[in-house]
């Protein structure tokens, strides 16, 4: 089979009748290469914002979620009919799918309007039976994103970023080359360029990567839209005024479900006390003069008046901060407990479970395990006891966590 390529265009790319114009030129181009092309589109900039505030003071707030979801998907529905028209009027031979007609539709959600899930099983089946033999005949195919059909046949939508999720289950069903996602900014920069001059493109991201970058608010890709991808799947982010082999290379998968992960070696909890320690000047005197270069940073976390480093291998550190302590006077005194051990669990969305701290730590209380130690981030919990108790300690914590109301 020829090369194929899901290509993904944002609103911001679609905001007139010269862009729409110019997208479909990008689509020609790589027809005429030999390629076999989907495209999902997003609705025009501006207008599911507008649907939104229309639907609402029409009805007075009183719209329910299933009725505001069959007028928010019109914004992509209307993208897909104006994208059809410019691709036609280059000659090539295209077709729009629509939830409203069953018989070429293809991605199917659950029954929560407003924010569903795709049904992946499902999706993969009409996918392969529905478009593919679409592509082999040599058509475009053009699918709006965000949009879906219910199990009762229903419209819903996929949420804020949905069209990014679109772009990627249909990539994965269909088994394709790559998906390109055309955006307003070229690849996935080094910073945010509305708060730091000149930043750098990324070339290579893995997934565990952008999804960090995309749940610390990077606008790039929906969080969601990597719990699609896969390890044969290659993503890549372009701008729209580059060529579709430009731009940032996203590859890998994210782990499904909540992992558990215990620390082979020893872990030493260095405690630095000091007022001083919270200053620039002395963070910058302990990073740089004081860490050997091959120390392994665990965990760390800055309260005023101390600093708590979690790390294997501590002797030489100590010494090295103690001597900073008594000659540059970067804090009053240093403490370390060891041997502790460090358990991780970790998961996608891990923030939107309720619960999973109490979960970890209540079985620990009742077993009498002391912590020394929880941090947490969007995607992780890093929790440090004593070595004597981390079977123990990570036994207890998979068994907490396994209960159906974390997912297990």
């Amino acid at each position: 089979m020829a090369k194929s390529l899901v290509v993904k265009f944002g609103g911001s790319c679609l905001s007139n009748p010269q862009n729409i114009g110019l997208a479909a030129k990008k689509i020609e181009a790589e027809v005429k290469n030999g390629k076999k092309i989907v495209v999902v589109v997003s609705a025009l900039t501006g207008v599911t914002d507008s649907l939104l505030k229309t639907a609402t003071e029409a009805s007075l707030g009183r719209i329910s979620k299933e009725e505001l979801d069959e007028v928010l998907s019109m914004g992509e529905r209307t993208a897909t009919r104006l994208m059809v028209s410019a691709l036609k009027s280059l000659g090539l031979k295209t077709v729009g799918l629509d939830p409203a007609d069953g018989k070429f539709w293809p991605i199917y959600t659950d029954s929560k309007h407003g924010n569903a899930e795709v049904n992946l099983e499902k999706t993969l089946r009409a996918v392969r039976r529905k478009v593919k033999p679409l592509l082999g005949k040599g058509w475009v195919v053009v699918v709006p994103g965000f949009v879906g059909l219910s199990p009762e046949g229903k419209v819903t939508t996929l949420g804020r970023g949905g069209s990014d999720i679109t772009a990627v289950v249909l990539g994965r069903c269909l088994e394709v080359d790559e998906v390109v996602f055309v955006k307003d900014v070229g690849g996935v920069l080094s910073a945010d360029p509305k708060k730091v001059p000149t930043p750098s493109k990324i070339d290579v991201l893995d997934a565990e990567e952008m999804f960090s970058l995309s749940s610390a608010g990077a606008k790039v890709l929906h969080p969601r839209t990597l719990k699609y991808a896969t390890n044969h799947l290659t993503l890549r982010v372009v701008g729209f005024d580059e060529d579709l082999t430009a731009g940032t290379i996203i590859k890998g998968e994210l782990g499904v479900g909540l992992r558990f992960f215990l620390h082979p070696k020893p872990v030493s909890m260095l405690t630095i006390v000091g007022k001083e320690v919270s200053t620039p000047e002395a963070l910058l005197k302990i990073f740089s003069e004081a860490l050997p270069v091959k120390t392994k940073i665990l965990g760390l976390t800055l309260a005023s008046p101390s600093l708590l480093l979690y790390v294997e291998d501590s002797s030489k550190l100590i010494k090295n901060i103690h001597n900073l302590i008594k000659t540059q006077k970067v804090a009053k005194a240093i403490h370390s407990v060891e041997p502790l051990a460090l358990i991780v669990v970790s998961g996608h969305e891990l923030e939107k479970t309720p619960g999973i701290v109490d979960g970890i730590t209540a079985p620990l209380a009742k077993e009498g395990i002391n912590l020394y130690g929880l941090l947490t981030i969007s995607n992780s919990v890093r929790v440090f006891v004593h070595w004597n108790d981390k079977d123990k300690a990570y036994s207890l914590i998979r068994e907490s966590l396994s209960k159906p109301s974390f997912g297990g």
